[in-house]
């Protein structure tokens, strides 16, 4: 952070806001800063602290899980209606990023805003079909979905909070990630959503982040489980179907064929989860 020449320490969103905009690209919002100790650019010469921002509740609102953009790692592990939400998944995820020290200091909205491709917390939101609230001069709400296919702006706006949307009754989530050791970057993830109603499937998203790329949708896993029970067979066919589906790739982390064989056990152990919760 040497070209760091001014760090500011707004009071409200508004003027927080100001500052980015005055400052343009040479301007860095800083929330729990654990991205910005990492990787701040050469060019940015100004630091926006949000934390004196209001954005650190939790809270149920009719049906809706909301999420303030300061709230930390930590705090989500530490709330119970997180470990409430959808059987636990939520806390689950949590559990599994970085370590303890990091979670005490990362929060939701940085999280978010960093749109690092290994990221488990994207992948889960992506499959809860979260919603994402933005302070750009106005207030404006977009889902996450979409605002990852433009994420090269996402920096550009105020991250306020987090909505996960109400969700039909007996519906489940469930969450696997594979790591070398307990605190280190990912190889994959892996995400699945889905309803149950007459013991067909329905309204179902998977998701699958590190691919190496940015967590995305499968749809052809997802029109594969649409409308069909949840037996050892169609399973085992929705987890060979992703294993050819996603855009797998070699990197640092694991080849791409490696990545394939992940895909595979992550859907299977992921649907079996659900299967369970579902009978108990």
């Amino acid at each position: 952070m040497t070209s760091v020449q001014t760090y500011q320490r707004p009071s409200s969103i508004e003027e927080a806001w100001s500052l980015l905009s005055e400052n343009g690209k040479s301007a860095k919002l800083v929330g729990g800063g654990v991205d910005v100790a990492l990787f701040t650019p050469p060019g940015v010469t100004t630091l926006i602290d949000l934390t004196l921002l209001p954005h650190r509740s939790i809270e149920m609102r009719a049906g809706d899980l909301v999420i303030g953009a300061g709230v930390t790692l930590t705090e989500m592990l530490e709330s119970s209606i997180i470990a409430d939400y959808l059987g636990g998944v939520l806390e689950r995820m949590v559990r599994q990023v970085a370590s303890p020290l990091l979670r005490n200091a990362a929060t939701m909205g940085g999280a978010l805003a960093s749109t690092h491709p290994w990221s488990d917390v994207i992948t889960l939101f992506l499959a809860l079909d979260a919603q994402v609230t933005q302070y750009a001069g106005q207030m404006k709400t977009v889902s996450l979905e979409s605002l990852m296919e433009e994420r090269g702006t996402i920096d550009r706006a105020i991250i306020t909070k987090v909505t996960l949307p109400a969700l039909a009754s007996r519906t489940y989530a469930s969450f696997e990630a594979f790591v070398r050791t307990e605190f280190d970057v990912g190889m994959l993830n892996c995400a699945c959503r889905l309803t149950i109603e007459a013991d067909a499937c329905s309204d179902v998203r998977i998701v699958f982040g590190g691919t190496p790329g940015i967590g995305q949708r499968i749809g052809a896993v997802e029109d594969a489980l649409n409308g069909k029970a949840l037996t050892d067979d169609v399973i085992e066919a929705a987890a060979e179907l992703a294993a050819g589906a996603i855009p797998a790739r070699d990197d640092v982390r694991a080849s791409g064929d490696y990545r394939r064989v992940l895909a595979r056990a992550g859907v299977r152990r992921c649907l079996h989860r659900i299967v369970q919760r579902a009978g108990e």
